[in-house]
């Protein structure tokens, strides 16, 4: 499957009748039926801005629902619009010859439909870890993206800063490492995406987070599908897509990430003309989660100052 089939331009784009309205929709796109819920602004007000949310490896778009629910409280003229990527949530199919550029032409897709019935001529986007990845691709090919966030997340290519012990000659061709079966082989692969404060303050909310994964993730249905996107990744260079974003950008990590350590913030950052770094201290890989009132603050600020 060629890239020359992909447009991140609306021009090409058919007509789409989608809902204004919260919930659960399904809309196909090349070969997938993307499962996404839209939020619309506070009722009665016209969206000024349009955030379109991309989640991580393996993770749904239910895992923004708490951040959601801050921000529209805060920012009443906001749109959002999440998306499960293929192989996560409730998006079916579409996985051979899976791409992170295909899953930015997804992302894209659903934006550039929701802005034309929202009369918005751009929109903005955020993404964690491998969404970050998605947005990097997405942000350096469509001009109508009008800020970009980027959540624990890396360039890749040559500058990726790799986890201490990992060997970076042979990390890229590792193969896909399935999830585990029991709870303390879970735990101990899952404690490592939590920084040392969160570790100790909420032990409980990790392992009802454990629980989950088991449940979630050890199916074979759930490992092919993480293999599909692990493999997307695998090897990824976003360093020649990144000298080309020109929206402003803002960079957030944790100072104690042990999946995609800080530095690679400081790669984004070189990289990327307007990019702005806030590093989150004590904090590990999922910032969403251990820190999601200051998340929340950041990305708002953010937003107030781009749309000014």
């Amino acid at each position: 499957m060629t890239n020359s089939r992909y447009e991140f331009s609306s021009t090409s784009l058919p007509l789409v009748d989608v809902s204004k309205s919260s919930g659960l929709c399904y809309l196909e796109h090349d070969g997938a039926r993307l499962a996404f819920d839209f939020e619309p602004p506070s009722t009665g007000l016209q969206a000024k801005q349009l955030l379109l949310l991309v989640n991580g490896f393996a993770r749904p778009r239910s895992d923004f629902r708490a951040f959601r629910k801050r921000i529209h409280a805060q920012m009443p003229h906001l749109a959002t619009l999440a998306l499960d990527n293929r192989g996560a949530g409730e998006t079916e199919g579409g996985l051979e010859g899976l791409s992170v550029q295909r899953m930015a032409l997804d992302a894209a897709y659903l934006a550039q439909v929701h802005a034309g019935q929202l009369q918005l001529s751009g929109y903005h986007i955020l993404g964690i870890s491998m969404g970050g990845m998605i947005c990097q691709q997405w942000a350096c090919e469509d001009s109508r993206v009008e800020s970009l966030t980027l959540v624990s997340t890396t360039p890749g290519g040559d500058v990726r800063v790799w986890p201490q012990g990992v060997d970076p000659a042979t990390a890229g061709n590792k193969s896909f490492e399935a999830w585990p079966h029991d709870h303390e082989t879970m735990h101990k692969r899952m404690v490592r995406y939590f920084g040392p404060k969160f570790r100790r303050s909420s032990p409980l909310l990790i392992e009802m987070m454990v629980k989950n994964m088991v449940k979630s993730q050890t199916g074979p249905e759930a490992q092919s599908r993480g293999r599909a996107q692990y493999n997307a990744t695998l090897g990824f260079d976003g360093t020649q897509c990144d000298i080309k974003i020109a929206c402003p950008t803002l960079v957030l990590t944790g100072s104690d990430d042990e999946i995609i350590p800080s530095g690679n913030a400081d790669a984004l950052c070189r990289l990327v003309s307007q990019a702005k770094k806030v590093v989150f201290p004590d904090m590990g890989h999922l910032l969403l989660i251990e820190d999601p009132e200051n998340f929340v603050a950041q990305v708002r600020s953010f937003l107030e100052g781009v749309s000014g």
